[in-house]
């Protein structure tokens, strides 16, 4: 009865198997020993320490030693909750810009490719100034053409600007932009001082 009792207490899983396999044992019987055996705690040594399940006193193993103290019961922290993206809400990603050459006219010409090139070229190096030039844009989600006048002297170099033509807003932007092409360094031109009527234009490309 003792030793069957101790098994119940300390594996309260096995209450199952006891009932089931012993038939002169009940649950009232095998509650009613459990309340017996075990011995009532003072109320100070309630207050000073945890509740834990302990085996009776007369559970001793047959060399006499107490019987091993089950550990005390730790309570699960609560599960963070789950953070969930709706489906519905995508994100979308920033639209890319995008500044290209639309049109470069030498006056009194030739206007073929051979002679446009060193000229598209070296304003070319200038796009990402350009592009830094577009956060003074005023509308910046609307894209727009920009065009000047160049005169480029028969030596080279940087060219005077004249005539800023554009739709964009902002005179911060304009005078940026100005600024960025009379900043461009061209090598000196084959038909002596050359005047350029160029015009480029910002794109936003949605991302696909």
């Amino acid at each position: 009865m003792t030793r069957v009792m101790g098994f119940w207490v300390n594996r309260p899983s096995a209450v199952f198997w006891v009932r089931m396999g012993t038939s002169a044992l009940s649950i009232a019987t095998l509650a009613s020993c459990a309340a017996t055996a075990a011995p009532a705690a003072s109320p100070a040594a309630a207050s000073s320490a945890p509740e834990q399940a302990t085996a009776p006193s007369s559970a001793r193993s047959a060399g006499g030693a107490p019987a091993a103290r089950s550990a005390p019961v730790v309570a699960a922290s609560p599960r963070a909750p789950e953070i969930v993206l709706d489906p519905k809400q995508p994100l979308r990603p920033l639209p890319e810009l995008k500044v290209e050459n639309i049109g470069l006219h030498i006056g009194g010409g030739p206007n073929d490719a051979e002679t446009k090139s060193p000229f598209l070229s070296a304003v070319a190096e200038r796009f990402p100034a350009f592009m830094d030039c577009y956060r003074k844009n005023e509308d910046p989600a609307q894209g727009g053409r920009f065009g000047v006048d160049l005169h480029v002297a028969r030596s080279g170099g940087h060219p005077r600007v004249e005539q800023p033509r554009t739709s964009l807003r902002g005179p911060d932007f304009r005078a940026c932009l100005s600024a960025v092409f009379e900043s461009v360094e061209f090598k000196k031109p084959k038909q002596g001082p050359t005047t350029l009527s160029y015009s480029l234009r910002f794109t936003l490309v949605e991302a696909p």
